[in-house]
């Protein structure tokens, strides 16, 4: 049997090369607890510390404004099944290396990261993407969300503590189930194909039902249709009809081209004689413009002018004469058009004719072609309805068969919801939660709420029975450990302090290691909460990181930032 694959984190350095600065924080691979002191023990950087891991390993947390991330550099040393690793994040760069700090991969892209750190873990989530409903590795975050709470996101059944988780559609429910192996890459192949079938049984059902329709309609038509026996005789009439209206159709074509060039030809000669016109009178100006001893194009002065108006006076004569043979030849063109008009009224009315004769002679033959042709429609209508029938039923076959595999799926999600709502309502019973409806715990993917101080406790619950599942139903994947930042956050009821942390340090076994955080924690206060490590923050306020811990640990930083492979 395969040992249990169980995630530890060993320690947390952070660093700030700027200020020369860094934290290193040690656990144990049980239970841990980072607190401060009950008096003023705000703001020691016990989130920060709790928010670091997980974001080290490629989760996006909500750090507070006054936290500099982006000059911080991360270094998170864990085992699984006693093989050490370490991971180095800085911005959006994410190193790996094994225990002798040898570089196993480095990338920039959360995916590729989810992808290198599967062959690792063994495990990464996969959800279908929203563009093409594709399965694919999602980001790291996916893997931890029943492992993180942040205190400022208690927020009931709502996965708050990590940035950007909506970007997979109904990413709750599928990410849930693929944590408790009650989804898998088969599951999704299947839905998938049950999918497509489901639609092409509805389409070929449609198919079918008009296939029927125009069949019955065919029926009808044929019992309608009464026809001669002549049909070689009639299509040779036919034919030789055809032959006659073809040379009609061909003459008048042959009229119509005719007709368009003379009608060219005379608004050519148009606007000849148009231009002329214009010419004429020009020259007439030019000749009052002489009489008068003025020159027409400077209007100077002009002793002698007979021979400019002699030039003048025989152009004229030629634009008259021009005129007049462009009138003629207009005249002339008129009746060509009058005569091809003529023609092709003529051939219109002839081809008229003809088309009436034709239609009369293909009655009969329509009405056999058309007895024919309903003969062949309703052949070939019967045939495809054959063969959709026939594939609707091997794609029903196929459906069954899917859907007794997916209820198998079903079912496994069935028991997770019925030990769910055995484990929620146990925990409402326990902890006097009366607001919460009962009905709210019948399907894991329901929501429900609670106010006050009762938000936290409801919230912790939820998560602590979420990995008690994950446990239950897919205990060969990997345990990652439980980060819960101050789990009491808003109480200040002792006695609920008390319940909360006796109810996780009893619920959350040791198949996973347990970091809690919370001000003013004293073992001697909780009887029957037991810690292997208690890590006490006396630092000063928003002064997290010392330069002891850089000046230590500094070299571990420069060897895991060097870029050479």
């Amino acid at each position: 049997m395969e040992e249990m694959r169980k995630m530890i984190f060993k320690k947390l350095y952070i660093f700030s090369s700027s200020e020369k600065k860094a934290k290193v924080i040690e656990f144990a691979e049980g239970k841990n607890i980072i607190t401060s002191s009950p008096v003023d023990g705000t703001d020691r950087g016990k989130s920060v510390i709790m928010k670091s891991l997980y974001h080290a390993l490629g989760a996006d947390c909500y750090f507070d404004d006054k936290w500099q991330d982006d000059g911080k550099a991360y270094i998170v040393n864990f085992t699984i099944a006693n093989e050490e690793y370490y991971t180095f994040r800085c911005n959006r760069l994410f190193k790996v290396f094994d225990s002798n700090h040898r570089l196993l991969f480095k990338t920039i892209d959360r995916h590729e990261l989810a992808a290198s750190l599967g062959t690792i873990f063994k495990f990464a989530v996969k959800l279908p993407n929203r563009s093409e409903d594709k399965l694919e590795i999602t980001p790291p975050a996916y893997n931890y969300l029943l492992y993180f709470l942040d205190q400022d996101k208690l927020d009931g059944t709502n996965f708050a503590s990590f940035k950007q988780l909506a970007q997979y559609p109904n990413y709750k429910e599928n990410a849930l189930f693929y944590h408790f192996g009650a989804f898998d890459d088969n599951y999704y192949e299947i839905m998938h194909k049950l999918e497509s079938i489901s639609d092409e049984i509805s389409r070929l059902k449609k198919d079918k039902e008009l296939s029927e329709s125009m069949l019955e309609k065919v029926f009808v038509s044929i019992k309608d249709v009464s026809y001669s026996k002549s049909i070689d005789l009639l299509r040779h009439d036919i034919e030789r009809s055809k032959e006659q209206y073809s040379s009609i159709a061909k003459t008048l074509s042959e009229t119509r081209t005719k007709l368009i060039e003379i009608r060219n030809e005379k608004d050519e000669l148009q606007r000849s004689l148009h231009s002329l016109e214009h010419l004429g009178k020009l020259n007439e100006n030019h000749i009052s413009s002489l009489l008068k001893h003025r020159c027409p194009l400077c209007e100077s002065e002009v002793a002698d002018t007979l021979h400019l108006r002699v030039m003048k006076y025989n152009t004229n004569d030629d634009i008259i004469l021009l005129s007049s043979d462009l009138q003629i030849s207009i005249s002339q063109t008129d009746k060509k058009i009058a005569k091809l008009e003529e023609e092709y009224k003529d051939g219109l009315s002839k081809l008229s004719a003809y088309e009436k004769s034709l239609g009369n002679k293909t009655a009969e033959v329509n009405d056999v072609l058309k007895h024919q042709g309903l003969i062949e429609v309703r052949d070939s209508i019967t045939s495809d309805l054959v063969t959709t029938r026939k594939a609707i039923e091997g794609k029903e076959v196929s459906e069954k068969e899917l859907k007794k595999q997916i209820r198998v799926y079903n079912d496994r999600k069935k028991e997770i919801n019925q030990r769910y709502y055995e484990l929620m309502l146990a925990d409402k019973i326990k902890f006097g939660l009366e607001e919460i409806d009962a009905k709210g715990f019948e399907k894991i993917t329901n929501s429900f709420s609670a106010g006050g101080s009762n938000k936290p406790i409801s919230t912790v619950i939820w998560y602590t029975n979420l990995i008690k599942l994950k446990n239950q139903f897919n205990p060969d994947a990997i345990n990652f450990p439980v980060v819960f930042d101050s789990p009491n956050n808003a109480e200040t009821d002792l006695t609920k302090r008390v319940r909360v942390y006796e109810y996780l340090a009893k619920n959350i076994d040791d198949k996973n290691q347990l970091i809690l955080s919370g001000i003013g924690f004293k073992s001697d206060d909780f009887d029957g909460v037991q810690f292997d490590k208690v890590i006490y923050l006396e630092n000063a306020k928003y002064e997290l990181l010392c330069e002891e811990d850089y000046s230590n640990n500094s070299q571990l930083l420069i060897e895991l930032s060097k870029t050479s492979e």
